[in-house]
């Protein structure tokens, strides 16, 4: 389970609209912050984070050049680590800066559960709560007899 912090607009016009602007922003590590750190800041619009970071990252390739050569990729390393681990709380200073409220948490697995399981405990009622998946029955093969239960065969269809 993920903690996921909720954020809404402090005026919302209208339910509807609250529900729709509302934002879930993971706690913790951000995977493609750590693995493509410059587009993942480019794509969450965060400016000054994407400028700090490319000036990080030059700064490091420029010493790396006078060290050894692990020494620039490990310097480079750390800057992805950086916004891998900070990457999401920029995000929650950027939504605080534009009027953004901090709702409440929400545990839950996936950012659609985090959103059904918050919208189910305010009382929405345009928001389903998603139904457990159910397992299938198994498949036969064409041609399959259904005369045998796990290892043992059934009672009344003699061998």
């Amino acid at each position: 389970m993920r903690l996921w912090t909720v954020h809404e607009p402090r005026n919302p016009g209208s339910s509807g609209e609250r529900a729709d602007k509302t934002v879930f922003v993971k706690d913790g590590l951000s995977w493609p912050g750590l693995i493509v750190p410059l587009p993942w800041l480019l794509y969450q619009r965060l400016w000054l984070g994407t400028l700090i970071y490319v000036l990080v990252a030059a700064a490091a390739a420029g010493i790396g050049t006078y060290m050894t050569e692990d020494s620039g990729f490990l310097l480079a390393s750390l800057a992805n680590l950086y916004v891998a681990l900070e990457g999401n709380d920029l995000r929650r200073r950027k939504l605080a800066k534009q009027g953004y409220v901090q709702a409440g948490n929400v545990l839950a697995k996936t950012s659609e559960e985090a959103e059904a399981e918050f919208f189910a405990e305010r009382g929405m009622p345009d928001v389903q709560t998603p139904q457990p998946l159910r397992p299938r029955p198994p498949v036969l093969p064409r041609g399959a007899k259904d005369d045998v239960l796990g290892l043992f065969p059934n009672p009344e269809n003699p061998r």
